[in-house]
């Protein structure tokens, strides 16, 4: 089963929106013998031609209220929002239907905006699916451990002939054994045999003798990393095999891996503001312990001495930090401090000298935490690509695919060595039309390439034609992924459930902008009858009516502040102000309660009175408190926006009573639980979920 990651339109929104503007009320039938769904469970409400079981109602249950904390509700409101989502549901399910009866799903402006919405969807659920989440899940399990690791290289690449491979594989193997059977020690052989430049360092700098210090997962090539997580402590691999060429990989040692600290520093440098030996350094780093141990703040002793000038101004504060971001001395040191408050002894690193405080330690994370982030790195990897090329392969053999690369050879043969690519690019001339491979019925020509390969910027060779004919391959390959892609909503019941939620819920939209929206506000006499019949809830409450004198300017508003100080009305001092070359505004609003904006300064002002000058986003404002409105009705026209609202309710609630009349709709909430299953027993629902019949 394929996860979710995203879905637009999710049914759960639907239902929402539904339920704003009615639903069509339950109707509870008589206790009777509770008929059972194909799927073994009671059924909880049908209608023509369709049984809605108890288990699909726990599954779309759990998809749209999945979010909802239990110990926040009561065991009534549980109850009642049960009942409610099966009233809910049901109304849904009919006016889908009746959305496809019309024919809302034969409309072209539909079909077009259900296709792009696959396309969209499709893609990306697929490659976090079949691609990106195995990736993500090892890179998680491994990324637990770091693994201490030595390594000898014998170079190889893909152009080295057959014979050079096999003996750089011999010579490798025989380094192993020289190794095994104790007549040299790892870090000998690497600095006489291993291809790897770094082997040749000097002792104690990273890639020496073959060291690659702590490793871990997402740092180095798939096979090495798999070898490495594979290999026990002490052990030396077999030749694993790169792109690099052989590695001998050898663990000395494995440990969980360090979650993210926090930490400060102070840093007496070698050189300071000018060269220093190194008993000075330790004389100075002498000192500032001999001050932590009287009592004086690490912080201060650090904006103080440190002579770190990236941390010191902020007292040493190094911020957060996790493994490989630091230097390997003051790494080890950091990550070796147990308690928040803890001081390291001096740290030596090319720097200087340190004194370490650890401020903090981070949890691990979980996996959902860690997901995103670690979907930026896998993306970044060569093995996401190579996934891709596996998983396209895996689909051209599962769908019959032939590829032909005589056809590829012989299209480029007789064409001069510097005209290839260009003939290539420009759709292979007269054998344009030649097809080079096929599956499930579909032929694959040579003209299709040339787009592709033109966007591709393949680079000029003396012989092109392996080039051309790999990429013929790796087209075709990208054509079975695309195919699998095209035909998710076929093979994956998650993301075909996924799929119809969305398409439903543009059904629903564009039947309820008709039936329901759309009338409502057209129908000026039903929103007449509306509002006769509920003028007395359309009331405004006591509101404050504030006169606002708005500008950019701090000067005019002054001056409008001193000219109302000396009683000048507004309408006259806009009047007097109004024109000049700072624009003035002067707005007339109402408030009835406090906004959390500039306009709660007249909450205490009487009327007449006026605030000072105060910011209002990226203006000035002055506000004068211009009287005290009484309650009282809205017109028709004040309440036109809360008319609809109703109206619509209204028309909700008469179209749903009609489609289950229609349809002749039943639910039986005595058959729904009190509380759904728990977490585990949702998933077993979801997977076993009938197709509705309708």
């Amino acid at each position: 089963m394929l996860s979710l990651r995203s879905a637009a339109l999710p049914l759960a929104a639907f239902l929402v929106s539904v339920a704003a503007v009615g639903c069509g009320g339950a109707r509870p039938s008589a206790p009777e013998p509770a008929p059972l769904a194909p799927d073994g469970t009671p059924v909880v409400a049908q209608w023509t031609g369709t049984t809605l079981s108890l288990a699909e109602y726990e599954g779309e249950y759990a998809r749209a209220e999945g979010g909802l904390e239990r110990s926040e509700i009561s065991a009534d409101s549980l109850r009642e929002r049960r009942l409610d989502f099966l009233e809910r549901y049901t109304d849904f399910r009919l006016k889908v239907r009746s959305a496809r009866e019309a024919g809302y799903d034969r409309d072209s402006s539909y079909l077009a905006e259900v296709d792009e919405y696959r396309n969209d969807l499709a893609g990306p659920y697929f490659t976090d699916a079949e691609i990106m989440d195995g990736i993500v899940r090892d890179l998680y399990e491994k990324g637990k451990e770091q693994i201490e690791v030595s390594h000898i290289l014998m170079l190889v690449s893909e152009e080295t002939a057959p014979a050079d491979t096999l003996a750089q594989l011999t010579k490798l193997r025989a380094v192993r054994d020289s190794i095994m059977s104790g007549q040299i020690t790892f870090a000998e052989a690497a600095r006489r045999n291993s291809e790897d430049p770094s082997a040749q360092r000097p002792a104690g700098q990273v890639g020496a003798d073959g060291n690659l210090n702590w490793l871990s997962a997402g740092r180095v090539v798939l096979p090495f990393e798999d070898a490495m997580y594979n290999t026990p402590v002490g052990e030396i691999s077999e030749p694993v095999r790169s792109q690099f060429g052989y590695h001998l990989v050898y663990v000395t040692d494995r440990r969980p891996t360090p979650t993210p600290v926090s930490a400060r520093h102070i840093l007496i440098s070698w050189t300071g503001p000018t060269p220093q030996d190194s008993a000075a350094v330790y004389a100075r780093i002498d000192s500032v312990q001999a001050r932590l141990a009287a009592g004086d703040s690490f912080e201060a002793l650090a904006a103080e001495v440190s002579q770190d000038p990236g941390s010191a101004a902020r007292g040493g504060d190094l911020g957060s930090f996790g493994p490989g971001r630091m230097v390997p001395p003051f790494e080890q040191a950091a990550f070796a401090l147990q308690n928040v408050g803890d001081v390291s002894a001096p740290v030596e690193t090319r720097f200087g000298v340190h004194l370490i405080q650890l401020t903090g330690r981070e949890e691990p994370a979980s996996y959902e935490e860690q997901y995103a982030e670690l979907k930026r790195t896998a993306q970044s990897l060569p093995r996401t690509s190579l996934r891709r090329q596996q998983v396209g392969r895996e689909e051209r053999a599962a769908r019959g695919a032939v590829f032909m690369p005589e056809v590829v050879r012989s299209a480029v043969q007789g064409i001069p060595t510097d005209s290839v690519l260009a003939y290539a690019q420009g759709g292979f001339g007269d054998a344009s039309g030649e097809v080079f491979a096929t599956m499930e019925g579909t032929e694959y020509t040579l003209g299709d390439l040339a787009t592709p390969m033109r966007r591709a910027r393949i680079a000029p060779s003396d012989n092109l034609t392996p080039a051309l004919v790999q990429f013929a391959d790796d087209y075709l390959t990208e054509q079975a992924v695309e195919a699998a892609i095209g035909s998710l909503q076929d093979r994956d019941p998650e993301f075909a459930r996924l799929f119809r939620g969305y398409t439903e819920g543009v059904l629903l939209f564009r039947i309820a902008e008709d039936s329901v929206w759309t009338r409502a506000s057209a129908d000026t006499l039903g929103l007449m009858r509306t509002y006769e019949a509920n003028r007395g809830a359309y009331r405004w409450p006591e509101r404050r009516r504030i006169l606002a004198f708005r500008t950019p300017g701090d000067s005019l508003l002054r001056a409008v502040r001193a000219d109302l100080e000396a009683g000048m009305t507004p309408e006259a001092v806009f009047a007097r102000h109004e024109g000049t070359r700072f624009a003035l505004r002067l707005d007339t609003l109402r408030l009835a309660d406090s906004t959390n904006t500039a306009l709660d300064a007249t909450l205490d002002l009487a009327p007449g009175e006026f605030t000072d000058v105060l910011p209002e986003r990226s203006r000035l404002a002055v506000y004068v408190l211009d009287g005290i409105e009484e309650p009282r009705e809205k017109t028709f026209k004040e309440a036109r926006a809360e008319v609809i609202s109703d109206y619509q309710a209204i028309l909700e609630t008469e179209w749903a009573a009609r489609l289950r009349e229609r349809y002749d709709a039943r639910t039986f909430p005595e058959r729904i639980p009190a509380v759904p299953p728990e977490a585990s027993g949702v998933m077993e629902v979801r997977e076993t979920l009938p197709a509705t019949t309708e």
